[in-house]
């Protein structure tokens, strides 16, 4: 029993400093360089690693209690199964604790509501786009950091056998055990002192570590006397869904236009190339081509969000909670089009068939094709949209869509795709170095977007060899964009930042008696449904079903968002901020380049937006009781 004991806080010591060695890892996250704050978080870490292995000690010591295994010998079962709980307990711990730090460094964001739903929805693994090598990486780390576990037991068991030199080491570690309790407890108090007090310093470098407790004291602040720092516990788009706010009304027409609706996973405006997308480019010299566009996020929901609805990102969690499709698709199943909709992902993840596409009426296709590579259901998705068009017998108009996946995630493509031969051949997201390989992973995505550039072609000239296109709605763009370290991050969906690269997409429109151009002005996508459903003859006020204009008009400001963050944007300023209680509230601003400037001139930009920052949140509010 005494070996058993001298072993398992041996161990115990061997996870607590792996622990720590682990969250060091997150501290080059840490904007600030203020000593104090640097101070904080090198003892939040240390207190947070006591947390972390205290439930394996509780559950070790659960099992030593139970199973008493000095009555038994030293190697009897009951001490093997001890051992053997020590081991899985301090695995599980480690390997959640490294997950959650490959997660962060590769997208900034922890294991979270997001990511539970990301594993628990149908469709939301296989969205991540992990490859094969991947899977075999993860397990292939499992398996050694479990033998690296085994063989440190072992180490312990061993060295602390009878006969070898025993130093009684249990008071010491007793009081250091309670030293890291206490400052875990002192900086719980420094969290809620900061934000209670508005200190952001201390609460970004808070938000960098995993697992946070999010300690609250405000009512004891309060009693003490202390100020309480101006912030804003927004409640947006929250509610009983009230939309449109009227019925909507059109004017008659003989004849409704077929809508081909083309999305592109992560598809960002400059791949719009003569090179990279040459059958898109000639698109765009035949159509309307918005060369300043914008999605209304950078997430896939909220960028089909905003194309579809015309409102801002946040209304995503009540439209899908309680069922609301949109006005838009409401109106094209009154007109009696036929519904053809296609994704090389899944209707479920996104959860279209709960927003866009939910509750469609009999007869409507909802194919996801799920075996293959990317570009191999896009090829087939695409393939089967022209074997439908030209097997049509119906004279009944037609809205069909198409989301399109090579382009996300790890850039699927064939041989004969290949434009860029110097793309990385493996992408394995356990073993990637973004530094070392952003340019190879760049000229996947590039060699991904020209294959898809050869289905979309294939595609428009049917319709054009047909003669199908002057009766035709023909739409292209991105859900959002992709980031390729130009502001030192990879992907999509970071948080509190919205880059460029990860908004701005291009925006193809072909309209049946709208002339070719050029347009030069700002727009977004949550003013494509009022430009679609105006020209199919709806007459009633845009304000009571849209947050925008059509795609003719300049708007004054950008409205971005994600899962947590609303961002807003005017001119080159951009101003982030958290739209529900899962952070900290605090305004974010980058300006030119999406460079952050000094907390002084940033305070000075958020006081001068105020106005258009309320405005934004009452807009958000526009569509619920």
């Amino acid at each position: 029993m005494i070996q058993l004991q001298r072993a398992l806080r041996r161990y115990y010591v061997f996870l607590f400093l792996a622990l720590c060695i682990l969250l060091s890892r997150y501290w080059q996250f840490i904007e600030t360089q203020e000593p104090g704050v640097y101070l904080y978080a090198v003892l939040s870490s240390l207190g947070y690693a006591f947390i972390f292995l205290l439930p394996v000690v509780l559950l070790v010591k659960l099992a030593t209690l139970l199973l008493r295994p000095g009555l038994a010998g030293q190697s009897s079962w009951p001490t093997m199964s001890v051992y053997a709980i020590a081991w899985f307990a301090g695995l599980i711990v480690v390997a959640l604790i490294f997950a959650d730090m490959q997660l962060f460094m590769l997208y900034e964001y922890h294991f979270n509501s997001f990511v539970w739903n990301l594993l628990t929805t149908p469709g939301g693994l296989a969205a991540l786009g992990a490859t094969q090598e991947t899977t075999r990486s993860l397990i292939g780390l499992g398996l050694l950091a479990g033998i690296g576990l085994i063989m440190i037991l072992v180490a312990c068991h061993r060295s602390s056998a009878p006969g070898r030199p025993a130093h009684s080491r249990r008071p010491s570690l007793t009081k250091l055990a309670g030293l890291l309790f206490v400052t875990f407890l002192v900086t719980e108090g420094v969290y809620a002192y900061s934000k209670y007090t508005g200190q952001e310093p201390y609460l970004q470098a808070a938000s960098v570590l995993p697992f946070q407790l999010k300690t609250s004291a405000d009512k004891l602040f309060k009693r003490m006397g202390l100020a309480h720092a101006s912030t804003n516990e927004l409640k947006v788009a929250t509610g009983q869904v009230n939309y449109p706010l009227q019925p909507i009304n059109s004017l008659p027409r003989d004849k409704y236009p077929d809508i081909i609706w083309l999305t592109a996973e992560s598809f960002r405006w400059d791949l719009l190339d003569p090179q990279i997308t040459p059958n898109l480019w000639a698109f765009a010299q035949k159509s309307m081509d918005f060369r300043r566009h914008y999605s209304g996020g950078n997430r896939t929901r909220m960028g089909m969000f905003s194309m579809f609805y015309g409102l801002n990102a946040p209304y995503w969690y009540a439209f899908e909670e309680q069922r609301v499709r949109p006005v838009m698709i409401d109106f094209l199943i009154e007109k009696g089009y036929r519904f053809s909709l296609r994704t090389s992902q899944s209707f479920t993840y996104p959860e279209l068939n709960n927003t866009v596409f939910h509750d469609m009426p009999e007869g409507t296709l909802m194919e996801a094709l799920q075996k293959g590579d990317a570009w191999e259901r896009d090829r087939d998705n695409i393939d089967n949209m022209i074997a439908e068009l030209e097997g049509s017998e119906t004279s009944d108009p037609r809205f069909m869509f198409m989301f399109l996946e090579s382009t996300h995630a790890p850039y699927t493509f064939p041989s004969s795709a290949v434009i860029r031969p110097d793309y990385l051949r493996e992408m394995n997201y356990a073993k990637l170095n973004l530094g070392a390989n952003i340019d190879g992973i760049h000229d996947r995505y590039v060699n991904a977007a020209h294959y898809v550039d050869q289905q979309v072609g294939k595609l428009l000239d049917y319709l054009d060899a047909s003669g199908r296109l002057d009766n035709t709605i023909v739409l292209f763009t991105g859900d959002h964009g992709e980031e390729f370290m130009e502001n030192g991050h990879w992907g999509h969906g970071h948080n509190n930042y919205f880059p460029e690269q990860q908004i701005r997409v291009p925006l193809l429109l072909s309209v049946p008696g709208y002339k070719p151009q050029a347009v030069e002005h700002q727009t977004s996508h949550l003013q494509i449904p009022l430009t679609i459903l105006q020209y199919l003859g709806v007459t009633t006020p845009p304000e009571s079903y849209s947050l925008a204009g059509n795609l003719f008009a300049t708007p004054d400001y950008l409205v971005v968002g994600n899962y947590t963050y609303m961002g807003v944007k005017q001119g080159d300023t951009k101003i982030s901020f958290p739209f529900k209680a899962t952070d900290y509230f605090r305004y974010d601003v980058y300006g030119p380049g999406d460079k952050k400037p000094s907390r002084e001139v940033s305070a000075q930009i958020v006081a001068a937006k105020a106005a258009l920052l309320d405005r934004v949140v009452q807009e958000s509010r526009r569509f619920v009781r």
